[in-house]
């Protein structure tokens, strides 16, 4: 298995060994329907693949990966670098930039990033966006209602751990065919496929407090739900990745409707598989199955 080479906020990386064994191991289609950085579609065991998520920036980004060469994103990105004076550490001995307690490599790089993010709201391209997320705080893609990209910088650079993770998946994402698309979880041609597909949810949390998922409430979840109940009445086979508890907080919609299929626990943040009994600190995942 390989991980996504940009710790995009959400994906789930940490999570591949145990989400793979979880899947079935016959489909003819892989729909990722929330992709977000599209690391477990492209784990999968299916050749066929549909990156789906209604961000269609990060879309956009899965799709530049998947079209060009590690030798061409490599070129573009070191074209920013060196337009718009940021480190690069990977071609430096260590120690040849201080990192300062706490801001790391920011100090070096906020003039340049700030340029780098006037100039991509701009004229917005793929390569410039790609460059923000491995300079920016968290590696997060967050947008405002203006539409601008607004991620302050962060505390690393393009190191060597990030191109070389780079450089393998930029390789073997194109042993996969794959479809993007942006749409609505609930638009139909997400789920227009014949044979044997099989559908992997991977929704915003109702109950953490992350950026990304603010805009997920219950109606939401609700219509969700609705969705996999359609599923499931259709023969279809999908898998919910989610979290019953997080910070004390249950989702008791989803602790209801879960009832109705199969519940895995997922070992991450927790201690104690019962989630009666954890500490309120603890977070319980999980994958819920129909099959």
């Amino acid at each position: 298995m390989f991980v996504n080479p940009i710790s995009y906020p959400g994906n789930k990386n940490r999570l591949l060994s145990q989400l793979i064994p979880l899947f079935p191991k016959e489909m003819t289609v892989f729909v990722d329907v929330f992709c977000g950085s599209g690391v477990v579609g492209f784990n999968s065991h299916a050749s066929h693949i549909v990156l789906n998520d209604n961000n269609k920036h990060i879309v956009d980004i899965n799709r530049y990966l998947y079209n060009r060469t590690f030798s061409q994103v490599k070129e573009q990105i070191e074209q920013h670098i060196e337009l718009y004076k940021l480190t690069n550490s990977r071609i430096h001995p260590k120690g040849y930039y201080k990192e300062y307690k706490h801001e790391g490599l920011s100090l070096y790089n906020k003039e340049g990033y700030n340029r780098l993010k006037n100039d991509y709201n701009a004229a917005p391209s793929d390569d410039k966006l790609l460059t923000l997320l491995i300079y920016g705080f968290n590696h997060y893609l967050r947008f405002n209602r203006n539409g601008l990209f607004n991620v302050p910088v962060g505390k690393v650079d393009f190191s060597q751990s990030i191109h070389d993770k780079l450089a393998v998946y930029t390789d073997y994402i194109k042993s996969k065919s794959v479809e993007f698309r942006a749409s609505d979880f609930e638009d139909e041609i997400i789920y227009a496929h014949e044979g044997n597909p099989f559908f992997y949810f991977d929704p915003p949390y109702l109950v953490t407090t992350a950026p990304y998922n603010s805009t997920w409430n219950n109606q939401e979840e609700k219509r969700l739900l609705n969705l996999l109940d359609n599923l499931n009445t259709k023969g279809k086979k999908f898998a919910l990745s989610n979290v019953l508890l997080s910070n004390g907080k249950e989702n008791e919609i989803l602790k209801d409707w879960s009832k109705k299929y199969n519940t895995h626990l997922l070992s991450r943040q927790y201690r104690n598989a019962n989630y009666q009994k954890v500490n309120i600190t603890d977070t319980i995942e999980v994958l819920i199955t129909n099959y």
